[in-house]
């Protein structure tokens, strides 16, 4: 039997003062999806649980100006169901709809996704691609960290002891962006990721890419941007050569390793081929402004 004390605070300065005088054995709960089997296999073993789900500032979806701000206790069900999402950040909407179950996804939480720091967590491929930032909240106040500079490597990120994820705030995206998920797994559904990717690209009026996002998960110790995929299509038109040179760098870029779900070297050969099919369908003439896929 595991004993701790369980805190729901009313503010979040409350529960920074909780976690201050846990001295660092105290953890906070959202949706607990991964907390609560933690502490049952004895990985974790908590002093005091704080229960973040009734502070405001770590719920809901907000439109502000021409971001999209999330609190970090929005279920996964809620980003599903929400037009902002689905409108400014279409293939998190996609991701978040093909995670787990109904079950799952009504009680699992943005935040929670990004900072378990699970290579193969779904939401965080669409949320590198659309250069997201995460908001941190600790006793020397605010700090925003792109999400590519939070995760650090397996189950590790840069979250401080005393800290706590409040927002995940994505950047306006243009109205000729476009994004797209794609998960591949065993199963059609409630499957841990082979690999998943992420992507979003702005074509310009002369037929050139302007910007582009590409972001991979389950090749590397944590989800990654492939960089020089990115740098191969940025001013160029997105011909199939072009495409086809853009996903063999993603391939040579990720760094997969072999486990039970497939070898390393079938990953990289699943990336090439996602990558490629990833950005046709960006690149098609209407389409690819939401969706996924898990094959």
């Amino acid at each position: 039997m595991v004993y701790f004390d369980y805190v729901k605070p009313p503010t979040l300065e409350h529960l920074l003062e909780g976690l201050r005088q846990a001295r660092f054995e105290g953890a906070v709960l959202a949706g607990g999806t991964d907390l609560h089997v933690k502490i049952r296999s004895g990985v974790v073993c908590p002093r005091v649980v704080f229960d973040i789900n009734d502070l405001a500032p770590c719920r809901g979806i907000v439109e502000q100006g021409n971001h999209l701000r999330l609190g970090a206790a929005v279920r996964m069900s809620e980003i599903v169901a929400s037009a902002a999402v689905r409108r400014k950040a279409p293939a998190l909407a996609a991701a978040a709809l093909q995670m787990s179950s109904r079950q799952i996804r009504n009680r699992a939480t943005l935040g929670g996704n990004i900072v378990t720091a699970s290579p193969a967590a779904d939401a965080v491929p669409p949320l590198l691609a659309a250069d997201a930032t995460l908001v941190l909240l600790g006793a020397d106040g605010t700090r925003e960290v792109p999400l590519a500079e939070f995760l650090t490597g397996p189950g590790k990120t840069c979250l401080g002891k005393s800290e706590v994820l409040t927002e995940v705030v994505i950047p306006s995206q243009g109205p000729g962006c476009r994004s797209h998920f794609v998960k591949v797994g065993r199963r059609k559904a409630q499957a841990i990721s082979i690999i998943n990717l992420a992507g979003r690209i702005d074509i310009g009026q002369d037929g050139l890419v302007r910007d582009v996002g590409i972001a991979l998960g389950a090749v590397a110790p944590t989800a990654m941007r492939a960089r020089q995929a990115e740098k191969a299509l940025i001013g160029r038109a997105p011909s199939a050569k072009n495409l086809a040179e853009a996903a063999a760098l993603a391939a040579e870029e990720c760094r997969p390793i072999s486990d039970v779900r497939a070898t390393g070297s079938g990953r990289r050969l699943l990336v090439e081929a996602w990558t490629l099919r990833l950005l046709h369908l960006l690149c098609e003439t209407g389409g690819a402004r939401s969706g996924g896929r898990n094959s």
